[in-house]
């Protein structure tokens, strides 16, 4: 396929934008503002192993001069390590500099699990995960400083807000913007380079 897609996003349902209307998604604002060609690859649910059998097919053959990856919330509520979720990311990124793509890495935003376990489902992985997911952001920087990748931290920017949140797991419009208004800043002076 010929290398006319600006970037590509991959992710779970944070990126997809599950439970907020299409046009108030952060992707989906981010691609409008910046008129940018790209495609959302992201599905609700998704853990990095079900992502990387994928990769190719949704991801690599069509050589995006941009990949944006965010995962790791879904391995971490089934239980999984830090450590395979770093193996898998490792290995997408690995991919996409093969092709001369310019990987972003999504840091997930945390979660809160009392409120997942009332009101999204119950699961006595919560604290597992919330705990995880700061272990996580830690090692996914020190992966973007081991290849020199940027990276979004949205973990940080939803510390202090629970006021953001559908269920626990989710973001409502509002934190969708803010999720967009980070992204476009880190996006923002990097476009010029896309055309």
């Amino acid at each position: 396929m010929s290398n006319n897609i600006d970037i590509i996003f991959l992710g779970d349902s944070l990126t997809f934008g599950y439970g907020v209307n299409k046009n108030n998604s952060w992707v989906y604002k981010l691609i409008e503002k910046l008129s940018l060609s790209a495609l959302n690859k992201a599905h609700n649910g998704e853990t990095t192993t079900t992502m990387l059998t994928r990769y190719y097919n949704d991801v690599l053959v069509y050589s995006p001069r941009k990949i944006f990856i965010m995962a790791g919330t879904n391995d971490l509520l089934l239980g999984r390590q830090v450590s395979s979720i770093i193996d898998n990311i490792e290995l997408m990124i690995k991919d996409g500099i093969d092709i001369n793509s310019e990987i972003t890495i999504g840091i997930p935003p945390k979660i809160i699990g009392k409120m997942a376990n009332d009101l999204f489902s119950p699961s006595h992985l919560y604290k597992y995960a919330e705990d995880a997911l700061f272990l996580l952001k830690e090692e996914l920087i020190s992966l973007c400083n081991k290849y020199k990748l940027s990276f979004i931290d949205f973990y940080n920017l939803t510390l202090d807000r629970n006021d953001i949140y559908i269920d626990g797991l989710h973001l409502t419009s509002q934190g969708h913007e803010l999720m967009y208004e980070v992204a476009l800043l880190h996006y923002k002076g990097i476009t010029k380079n896309l055309k």
